[in-house]
């Protein structure tokens, strides 16, 4: 066995989750090789997440708001000492009365959207795009069914 990975995760009844991991390598004098932590909080229609990648070197933020049954907003960025804010994408969730439509703008700007839909008991379409706004030959489109 060349390395020995844990991670441990405990929930608190405020809404507060609580985790984290560890790798220790075996070989050689290496050590602990890879540590991180996180934490989430949800509490009615918000849940928001920070974890740390890399070492602590990185910290995530994630964010998710239920505005009402029919639209959720979410974003989710990375932090570090090379660059402060990276906005990884920003989007919702709206949920019409001919299906679902997501949609995203990436932190490289491309906007991606898509609608999903239930066309009879047991089968479900759904419709996607995708484009730079700066470069629309990068427009991709795809059209999937699940039975």
């Amino acid at each position: 066995m060349s390395k020995f990975s844990s991670s441990a995760c405990v929930g608190l009844s405020s809404g507060i989750t609580v985790g984290g991991n560890a790798t220790y390598s075996m070989a050689g004098t290496t050590g602990i090789s890879a540590f991180n932590v996180g934490t989430s909080y949800s509490s009615g229609p918000l849940f928001a997440s920070v974890s740390t990648a890399s070492k602590l070197s990185q910290v995530n933020i994630d964010l998710m708001y239920k505005v009402n049954g029919d639209l959720s907003l979410a974003s989710s960025t990375t932090h570090s000492a090379a660059k402060t804010c990276d906005v990884l994408a920003v989007g919702g969730a709206y949920k019409a009365s001919f299906g679902t439509i997501k949609a995203k703008v990436a932190g490289d700007g491309v906007v991606s959207a898509c609608c999903m839909t239930t066309a009879a008991p047991g089968v479900s379409v759904t419709a996607s795009a995708s484009a730079s706004p700066s470069d629309l030959s990068t427009f991709k489109y795809g059209l999937g069914f699940t039975i």
